[in-house]
């Protein structure tokens, strides 16, 4: 055989292994497959699920209830919810003859999307938060660990599989970043009560990871990770897919007394799940329609456990920008990726609009259920009502505003833009009139502890604690 034969013969070897290769990965798939949700084999007061009813108070106060309301927008989402929190760690008060901090005072978390990162960490490590969260998690580039994963020969071929996705392999990115295998099993049934909020793809409705909401489908929340349910929190569409949870009432071992939840659908065998913002990108729909699933806000309290209470805060971080984008500059027509922006982010900004005017008309309502349960004291109850709404887009200083405004809400953030965030908190909270007619009711603060610098100041200022904290071990939760 001569050259030009034996060439031609390897030239045709390589395209016919070409084409067969070709051929199995259009006509095979892979058999990945996503983690399913546990069958529940007891009755969840057995098993203590994470449920209003089962939270306890410990040190915290049933007289003053402290809400927050945590937003989608990928890490700026996150960092704003860090630093409002903080804020709230740094501000004492004296409350029920003790002194203690706002932060200690919280009684519920409803978060979304990006919100849910700083939501499930505090929810797990309550006591580190504040110290831990911007290393651990605001400093990890999960985004360039969600590409390659996504990118990789491994990756590729696992999403072939009709059973998993790109929302699957976030929540193993999360898992081996943050949350190291954590589920609900290991959140402390103390308050604050934690709801990471997801949206049923198929009705638009909220979908909360509680017991209450597992129970409807026969399903053990304390088995579930935890990154999942932020994962389901976070799934944008069509750049993530949705995440999947299985309905077992079908074949039900237990006899279940089911509690009303919003986002229940006896008729789906599956529930697919995408980030919570499509519902409700304020996080306040937790709040809003529990209020109205218990009979109104006196019968939730009771739900919660929480008696007596004196004083009521509300406070909304909210994470939107302004929108800023070049074609505004342009005559030309938007292109696909703008208006595939637009068509996502229009219907979110305006929805998030009117959900802070709902709760205003919510809180009316409330202040009159209260007078009326008064009787002759209702008056009293109208000053009992504190809403806070932080929000980036209204920042007050022009040149602050377009610094916020250039800050992705991906998964990924820069050290500036942290400090960024930071000093909108403290100027927007230091010129806020709701916050200062809150701390101007509390007796004996402590306004020494207010001025105190949390940990993440000092390390800027090169301080040795910097490096202390960053010395420990690479692992996120211990």
């Amino acid at each position: 055989m001569d050259n030009t034969s034996a060439t031609s013969r390897n030239r045709y070897i390589r395209v016919l292994k070409a084409l067969l290769l070709m051929a199995v990965l259009v006509s095979g798939c892979s058999t990945a497959h996503y983690p399913v949700n546990a069958t529940l084999a007891e009755h969840p007061s057995q098993v203590a699920g994470y449920a209003l009813g089962n939270i306890k108070g410990d040190n915290n106060s049933d007289s003053l209830v402290l809400v927050l309301a945590l937003s989608g927008g990928g890490y700026r989402a996150a960092a704003l919810a860090h630093a409002v929190m903080a804020q709230l760690a740094a501000t004492h008060i004296h409350w029920e003859g003790q002194q203690r901090t706002l932060l200690d005072e919280v009684d519920m978390i409803s978060s979304v999307s990006g919100g849910s990162l700083a939501a499930a960490y505090f929810a797990l490590r309550p006591e580190y938060f504040v110290e831990e969260f911007e290393q651990r998690v605001l400093r990890v580039d999960l985004q360039t660990s969600l590409l390659k994963k996504v990118l990789s020969p491994a990756g590729i071929w696992r999403q072939t599989s009709q059973t998993f996705g790109r929302g699957d392999l976030l929540q193993e990115v999360l898992d081996e970043n943050i949350f190291k295998g954590k589920t609900f099993s290991d959140i402390p049934r103390r308050r604050p009560m934690v709801f990471i909020n997801a949206t049923d793809m198929r009705l638009g409705r909220r979908f909360e990871f509680t017991q209450d909401q597992f129970d409807h489908l026969c399903s053990d929340l304390n088995l579930f990770p935890v990154s999942r349910a932020v994962a389901a929190s976070m799934a944008v569409p069509v750049l993530l897919s949705p995440i999947t949870v299985w309905n077992q009432r079908s074949s039900c071992p237990v006899a279940l007394q089911l509690r009303p939840v919003a986002g229940h659908d006896a008729s789906s065998s599956y529930i697919h799940l995408v980030d919570g913002g499509l519902a409700d990108n304020t996080g306040l729909n937790a709040l809003l329609e529990n209020v109205v699933i218990h009979g109104g806000l006196r019968r939730l309290g009771q739900a919660a456990r929480l008696m007596n209470v004196r004083k009521r805060v509300i406070i909304v971080v909210n994470a939107q920008v302004a929108p800023q984008d070049s074609e505004e500059d342009s005559p030309r027509t938007p292109g696909f990726l703008r208006q595939l922006r637009s068509l996502v982010n229009i219907p979110i900004d305006r929805h998030a609009e009117a959900k802070v005017q709902h709760l205003a008309d919510s809180v009316r309502t409330w202040q009159m259920e209260l007078s009326d349960a008064k009787g002759s004291r209702g008056h009293q109850m109208l000053d009992d009502f504190h809403v806070i709404e932080i929000n980036m887009s209204r920042a007050r200083d022009s040149a602050q505003a377009k610094q916020l405004q250039h800050i992705p809400s991906g998964l990924s953030i820069e050290p500036q833009q942290l400090t960024q965030i930071r000093a909108f908190v403290r100027d927007e909270l230091a010129a806020n009139l709701q916050w200062k007619e809150l701390l101007d009711e509390f007796p004996h603060r402590d306004l020494r502890a207010n001025a105190t610098l949390d940990l993440n100041q000092r390390c800027e200022m090169g301080e040795q604690l910097c490096e202390q904290r960053t010395s420990g071990p690479n692992g996120v939760i211990r």
